[in-house]
């Protein structure tokens, strides 16, 4: 019986290892569908624009990118150093400073 016990080792070890790689890739999955992988191509109207969200290539993901948040929900992954990303920029900080006054 000594051999059985040594196989339902190897397989417990064998089960556990497959199991440890099914939840790593698992969370590298979610974590890079937060990434702005690119940019988009469309021009937001600020109407449409209640907030923003800042992502750095320094940290997880791969670009730089501003995530603009719409007021349907959705979420559009624009470059951070287009003129007219930077003045909706502007115009949302604007709108925060009198809101904070």
């Amino acid at each position: 019986m000594p051999g059985l016990s040594t196989k339902s080792l190897i397989l417990a070890s064998l089960l556990g290892l497959l199991l440890l790689l099914l939840m790593c890739s698992t969370s590298q999955a979610q974590s890079n569908q937060d990434c702005c992988l690119s940019y988009s191509k469309v021009r937001l109207p600020r109407k449409v624009i209640t907030g923003f969200t800042e992502q750095l290539s320094g940290e997880v993901c791969d670009i730089d990118a501003i995530i603009f948040h719409t007021i349907r929900g959705l979420k559009a992954c624009v470059n951070p150093k287009e003129d007219w990303v930077k003045k909706h920029l502007l115009f949302l900080s604007l709108k925060l400073k009198k809101m904070s006054m």
